[in-house]
Order: C-alpha cells, then structure tokens, then sequence
C-alpha cells in the first residue's frame, strides 16, 4: 500500500533529441521510472562526415539507460510493438518529431509534449525565437497532451515568465528548460492523483512558429531599429543576422543597441537611407534603419570569429556615408 503523501512513481518513456529535454529526462530519472528513451538517428557531421548521436542519446548513453531506441521510421511495427511492450503509464516528449497516432495513443495517460511557449501562441518549431524576433514581453511552458495537430492537443498546464529586453535565445532558451521541469513535474504529480484537469486550446488565438531558413538573417535595414535588434536576440545562433558592406563581402551584426533621439544626435535621419552608416566611432558604428538608429558594437567578418567593433576597424575602413546592402 503507497504510503499517504507519497505521489506515485510513473514508468515513462522519454522522446526527445535536443538539450532542451536533457532537464526533463534528468527529473524523470530522479523522481520516476525511465523505461526507455527514443531519439534520433545519429547524423554525420563535419568533414569527414562521422556520425554523432543526438545530444539525448549521449546523455541516455553516459547514463546507462536501456534501451535508447532511434527509429527511422517511426511507423515502423517492431518499433511499435517494442514500444507497446514497455507497458509506460507515459510517454514524455521533448523537441522531437511529429508522432503518428498509433504511437502517441499507446500508454494509458497519453503521450505529453513540453512546447517553449504559450499556447496557442507560437505553435511550431521554433516558438523562442520568434517569441524574441516579434518583441513579445512574456511567454512561457506548455504541457500539453498530443494529438492529431501540431501542439493543438489539450493543455494540462502552462507558467510563464517575462522576456527580458535583451535576452537572446540562447538565454531564454535556458530558463524555459528548467521552467519545463518543474511543469512536468507537476503534471505528472497531478495525472498520478487523478486531479489534473485539462482545458481545449482557443485556435482562434494561435499563431505560428515556422521553422527558421538562412535567408531571414540578412537584415533588411527598412525596418525599425527594434525589429532589427529583435532578430539580433532571436537568431542566434542559428541562422544569425549579416548585411554585405560595398565589396560585396558578408559582415554579421552580433551585437548593438538602439540609441535614442538623444543619443544618436538628431535621431532618424531621414536625409539618410536606411543601411547608411551615419557615424564611425573607435568602438562602434551608428546604422540608419527605417526608423531609428543602431548602434552595432560586434561583428562576425566573412570567415572569421566575432569581434568588437574595434578590432575589426584596426584592418577595415568603414565610412561614414556607407550604405551597407
């Protein structure tokens, strides 16, 4: 007989690829039963294309989890039936991909997801960053369980926490992990006792969150210097955010501030177009956007590492009347 208090432990299987999950599969070890982890396949890599396994394996591995199953497909039978056989109260899902519903469906208290932001807000795969990239002041954690949509399945619960003004993705990215822990926990806790309850999304409040592509790092300089410095935060460290100075080279924009009406003397420049380069200093340059003024403090020069404004000055001369492209 489980002693009064005690919350019951539940036999999961942990699905997941991406460091994000690592924290939830660390709290699954600790205060439940992991009966399996499924990722992905290794991938090669590099030069010499050698295969590297998912950040989640690497983990399953250093901890001697059994099995870590890594299907290629996942409506695959003897994945299925393996799966089917593990008898889990649970599956746990973590930045992994699109379940079919003959694998989602199999434990008795369904399959959750942990999804980076509230929903319906930001459904897709990349909710941080265009939470950051769209200037949104607060987001949050999604339990919710999965079914047939992509992260439209009821929500069991959901926390939330500001942005900060500069917060990058890499950053928020940090926090929501952790804040993912102590959600699922909860969850978990709650589903085991029978006292979870779950409320249907609003779709009509959804909004979504595509996949980023490379080309959407190369600043259009028409924008507001806050959209630009949104995308700054946003997409690091993929895909980055670069312009071309007048050679043609590729020069990425790593860091800045938006300078106020004060501090960038007369403000917008409209005598100028955006892109233009309205003041060189030892240690940054002033860029004219669509509205307002830039300051960028650090660069990534094509094939080299970042720098600050001011080594990359000491071998490049940069001019005030430039329009960057």
């Amino acid at each position: 007989m489980e002693q009064k208090g005690l919350q019951k432990k539940m036999k999961t299987v942990f699905m997941g690829s991406a460091e994000f999950g690592i924290p939830a599969l660390e709290m699954l070890l600790a205060h439940h039963e992991v009966a399996a982890v499924v990722s992905t396949p290794a991938k090669p890599k590099g030069r010499g294309l050698k295969l590297f396994d998912s950040p989640v394996t690497e983990f399953a591995k250093k901890h001697n989890i059994s099995p870590i199953i890594t299907p290629d497909n996942l409506l695959d039978d003897e994945f299925i039936e393996t799966l089917k056989s593990l008898k889990a109260d649970i599956f746990v899902v973590v930045a992994f991909r699109i379940l079919p519903k003959i694998v989602y469906s199999i434990p008795q208290f369904g399959t959750v997801n942990i999804h980076a932001a509230l929903l319906p807000r930001f459904r897709g795969a990349a909710p941080i960053h265009r939470a950051i990239e769209a200037g949104e002041k607060e987001t949050g954690v999604t339990v919710f369980r999965i079914d047939e949509g992509i992260d439209t399945g009821e929500i069991i619960a959901q926390s939330s926490t500001p942005i900060g003004g500069t917060e990058t993705t890499p950053e928020l990215y940090e926090r929501l992990s952790r804040m993912g822990v102590e959600t699922l926990q909860k969850v978990l806790d709650d589903l085991a006792s029978g006292a979870a309850n779950t409320f249907v999304q609003d779709s009509s409040a959804a909004t979504k969150a595509p996949k980023l592509s490379r080309e959407e790092g190369h600043i259009n300089w028409n924008l507001s210097a806050q959209s630009i410095f949104n995308k700054i935060r946003a997409f690091k460290p993929f895909p980055g955010t670069y312009t071309f100075l007048d050679d043609g080279k590729r020069l990425g924009i790593e860091w800045g501030m938006i300078l106020s009406s004060k501090e960038s003397g007369s403000g917008d420049n409209p005598e100028s177009l955006p892109g233009t380069i309205i003041n060189v200093s030892k240690d940054h340059i002033d860029i004219q956007c669509g509205g307002g003024v830039l300051r960028v403090s650090k660069v990534k020069p094509e094939g080299r590492p970042v720098m600050d404004v001011s080594a990359f000055l000491l071998g490049n001369a940069l001019n005030r009347g430039t329009i960057l492209k």
